[in-house]
């Protein structure tokens, strides 16, 4: 993974730390999961500095022969349009790029809000 894109992956997870930004589950973008051996069963999406932000759960197919497969799970990072086009992505691994779909899927489903209300 770039340094750039390490460097947004870190703004991007202190800031959802901190409650700067909200995540929220929205429909997968057409080009990542349709006609294509990929799954997206997960697509969370935020607006930062403009730019609408996607990170998501991406599962993908690999084939051992013509009819025998198994499907591996990555975490990937893309910027989309206000169409929802893809213009940009990136799922390489990388730790901390996890700990931001972990949390940001927190904020999206309001586990604090959750726990709060039980304490």
């Amino acid at each position: 993974m770039s340094s750039k894109t390490e460097q947004l992956v870190k703004k991007l997870l202190n800031e959802t730390k901190s409650g700067d930004i909200d995540w929220e589950v929205c429909e997968t973008p057409r080009s990542l999961d349709q006609d294509t051996e990929q799954s997206v069963p997960l697509f969370l999406k935020s607006e930062y500095k403009g730019k609408y932000i996607g990170v998501y759960d991406l599962r993908t197919k690999h084939f051992y022969d013509e009819h025998e497969f198994y499907w591996s799970e990555s975490i990937g990072l893309c910027i989309v349009d206000d169409r929802d086009r893809v213009v940009w992505e990136a799922n390489e691994y990388f730790p901390a790029l996890l700990d931001l779909f972990n949390i940001a899927r927190e904020k999206a489903a309001g586990l604090d809000d959750i726990l709060n209300d039980l304490i």
